[in-house]
């Protein structure tokens, strides 16, 4: 039996789907079943995700089997012995052939029908999707069914499906920047996929922590304010990456390339709170964060100056007055210069 498909990174709705999986689950025999009974040794994180599909499809009732090659031909030859016979019947012309193609379309409809009704019997109960989108403007809160709370960004949408059982994996799919505080499951901290937040190319496992995440046209990036998480990379499920408190991961899709350093994480979740109080933040940090936000490259002309500390309200609700706050608060001179933002003091 071959499986050429990678399945490490299928969702219960992928497995439910997948022509293979099914066969083993409706029809298993010695091939298939050691096959995947392997594959779940070798993959264990899996194992809720297939036990769900494998109870969806089992409780799915059949009243329609599609018939085997064999069962076709005994069909035809069925309804062709019924045509001769009917033509060596004494009957008009004419209705020997209204009888003949009567039969020909009984026997191809009934083929047919039972074809189309089992060919995609397993999508007839296609889970409810919850969408939720974030305000044009502002800072939009939802509450999960977990109690876990979301903040989205301005413009940003997340959705999930709507029957989350418990003891069941948790999944998102977030499009833009939100920041998760997410609850331990109630089976507790037993599982790398009990939550998983699905962002462009990359997945995001949680067990009960708060991170931001944000994504862009060019790069989506995470960074972790408290607890642990798990990153995987879809064109590169080789290379996950575990994060600590501080880290900072940015990821590029387009060149597969990763980088991670440590940052202050509170200044990368400060856009959550229209005005974000901040305790001894130097501008060196400030200004690593408007390169890792905004695309800039930052050059503060002054080592003194970098190395200064900021305590108190910042606003961050955009870039235009995120740099009206710092050169007002630090009577900084800042200017843009293409790519480039060029920060010193007013006085010089």
């Amino acid at each position: 039996m071959e499986q050429p498909k990678d399945y490490t990174f299928f969702s219960t709705e992928d497995f439910v789907r997948d022509d293979a999986f099914l066969q083993w689950v409706k029809y298993p025999d010695v091939v298939n079943d050691a096959w995947w009974q392997a594959w779940l040794k070798a993959h264990p994180h899996k194992q809720q995700q297939v036990k769900e599909a494998r109870a969806f499809i089992n409780s799915l009732q059949f009243t329609t089997q599609l018939p085997d090659q064999d069962a076709i031909a005994a069909s035809l030859a069925r309804n062709l012995s019924l045509i001769e016979a009917a033509e060596r019947q004494p009957l008009p012309e004419v209705k020997v052939r209204s009888f003949r193609k009567q039969l020909w379309w009984a026997a191809a409809a009934a083929i047919i029908v039972g074809i189309m009704v089992t060919g995609r019997y397993f999508m007839l109960h296609e889970p409810e999707m919850t969408v939720i989108k974030g305000y044009a403007a502002g800072v939009k809160t939802v509450w999960l069914p977990d109690s876990s709370l979301v903040r989205l960004n301005a413009g940003a949408e997340l959705s999930y499906y709507v029957d989350w059982k418990p003891g069941a994996s948790r999944e998102i799919w977030l499009k833009g920047e939100a920041f998760f505080d997410i609850r331990p499951s109630a089976t507790g901290m037993r599982a790398a996929n009990e939550f998983v937040v699905h962002s462009n190319n990359m997945l995001i496992d949680v067990l009960g922590t708060s991170f931001n995440v944000r994504e862009g046209a060019a790069a989506t990036t995470v960074t972790l304010n408290s607890g642990k998480i798990k990153l995987r990379f879809k064109d590169l499920p080789e290379t996950p990456l575990i994060l600590a408190p501080g880290d900072f991961v940015q990821y590029r899709a387009a060149s597969n390339k990763i980088i991670r350093k440590k940052v202050n994480p509170t200044l990368y979740a400060v856009w959550k709170e229209e005005r974000q109080y901040l305790e001894k933040v130097s501008l060196q940090e400030i200004g690593n964060y408007i390169e890792d936000t905004y695309s800039y490259h930052v050059k503060i002309r002054d080592a003194r100056l970098a190395r200064q500390k900021v305590s108190g309200s910042l606003s961050v609700k955009d870039e235009a007055t995120l740099l009206e706050t710092l050169s007002f608060a630090l009577n900084l001179k800042i200017e843009k210069k293409a790519d480039t933002l060029f920060i010193q003091s007013s006085n010089q």
